[in-house]
């Protein structure tokens, strides 16, 4: 009996090795939204002298302190611009300007990128880029010095690059800030933290709520534990929570393309809470079902300052008549998590608490309908937020109607930073789309082309 169970762990553990590996890999892949491939393993370190990063009073990441080393930054300019590159205190940087630069800067902010050591830079989405670059406005991007979910260090070396820039090319005209996925995060933190560094802002599948967005993955293990009938595998070791989820959750979920009733029960949760019925949501939900249960294993012991800042308490869910649960059940049941209060205070780690919505700078968000991994009810949260805040005409937002995470076109791109530029230039504030009701057919204003298979209005 002890050799069977010997075996049978080592046969566990090795496919959620695979699991957690593929898992990670989707996730990596998805949340940067960056055209190009990460450097590979053992690339070349940079050969630059690094800058001595400038001390900031207030700032506003938790850094841990672990080692880390710098992938080489270099990247060839675009036609008719320079390009820079290299070090600052730990993190990498890119910066691009143009033959004739008009005085303004894009901030880049970078997305999730995993728990490695390696720090890597990305450039703009390919599209964005040489529309900054036409536009006549230079561009500048952080690796950061530490990786994981740290929005907080994404704005203070985003920050110390901006300081960097003008000391090597002058005083700035106009600051813009962008960011993807995570970056989103950032830069609802700069905006809100350091209103008067910015002229105007770009958010791109971004996790504009905040802390909403590890709050949201506490649920989805939550929900799918309940219905499956067992504890939550939050907190209780990557092989416990490994176990569970491979003997217990997954056989009573069923799979996307045969879910079981409890399967369909937790689908039809998931998309009510994430913004209801809207095209691509179960095209979404099938691309990211297996990555958000392996993103239950990448912090299992919630040691991180966002994962022990996690909770879903106080949070509704809603179930859909018919499918053999009610939505009273289904709220008297799901155990809720408390966050740990010393890790969710914002005066100690103000990247750990929701976004507050007190912007004082113009920001325009686009986000795809059928994003699983980062979902559409950020948009909606964020909306009451600058509402609430009195920043309501500060913040427009747009539908893109497809599934996944980060899946924009050029021209969807190309115009949104078009517009946000006539915004903070001209005045001309953009439409955008109203996200706070009915999202079943929303997104064809601005979508562009219409993708193969849209559902139209489901």
């Amino acid at each position: 009996m002890a050799g069977n169970c010997a075996i049978h762990s080592a046969v566990v553990k090795g496919r959620i090795s695979f699991v957690v590996a593929l898992a990670v890999a989707v996730l990596v892949a998805s949340c940067g939204a960056e055209d190009e491939a990460l450097p590979p393993e053992g690339a070349a370190t940079v050969a630059q002298a690094p800058v001595e990063a400038p001390a900031r009073p207030d700032r506003l990441g938790t850094y841990t302190g672990i080692e880390t080393r710098t992938i080489a930054p270099d990247f060839e300019a675009l036609p008719g611009a320079r390009a820079e590159f290299g070090v600052i205190g730990k993190a990498g940087y890119r910066i691009e300007v143009p033959e004739e630069w008009n005085g303004d800067l894009v901030l880049w902010a970078h997305g999730f990128r995993g728990f490695g050591p390696e720090l890597t830079v990305s450039s703009p989405p390919s599209a964005l880029r040489q529309a900054i670059i036409e536009s006549g406005a230079a561009w500048a991007a952080s690796s950061y010095s530490e990786n994981g979910y740290a929005p907080g260090i994404g704005v203070d070396d985003t920050l110390a690059l901006k300081e960097h820039f003008e000391a090597e090319y002058g005083e700035v005209k106009r600051t813009y800030i962008g960011g993807v996925s995570m970056g989103g995060h950032v830069v609802a933190l700069a905006l809100e933290y350091y209103p008067d560094e910015f002229d105007g802002a770009l958010s791109i599948c971004g996790t504009l709520g905040g802390q909403e967005q590890q709050d949201y993955l506490v649920s989805w293990a939550a929900v799918a534990s309940f219905l499956a009938g067992v504890d939550v595998p939050v907190g209780r070791g990557a092989n416990a929570a490994s176990v569970v989820l491979l003997t217990r959750i997954s056989p009573a979920l069923g799979s996307v393309e045969e879910p079981t009733a409890q399967g369909l029960q937790f689908r039809d949760v998931m998309q009510n809470l994430t913004g209801g019925p809207r095209p691509f949501f179960n095209e979404g939900f099938r691309e990211q079902f297996a990555v958000n249960f392996g993103l239950l294993l990448a912090d299992p012991n919630r040691q991180t300052v966002t994962g022990a800042a996690a909770t879903n308490e106080g949070v509704t869910y809603e179930v859909a008549d018919g499918l053999g649960i009610d939505s009273e059940t289904i709220n008297e049941g799901v155990e809720r998590l408390a966050a740990n209060p010393s890790a969710r205070d914002a005066e100690t780690h103000p990247d750990a608490v929701p976004t507050s919505g007190r912007i004082a700078t113009p920001l325009l968000a686009l986000h795809n309908t059928g994003d699983l991994f980062v979902p559409i009810s950020h948009m909606q949260s964020y909306r009451r937020k600058v509402d609430q805040a009195g920043a309501g005409d500060l913040f427009v937002e747009r539908a893109i109607r497809a599934a996944g995470h980060c899946k924009f076109s050029a021209e969807e791109l190309r115009t949104a930073y078009g517009d946000l530029l006539a915004w903070v230039e001209d005045g001309k504030k953009p439409e955008g789309d109203d996200l706070t009701g009915d999202l079943s057919d929303i997104g064809r204003r601005f979508t562009n082309p219409l993708r193969p298979g849209d559902p139209g209005n489901q």
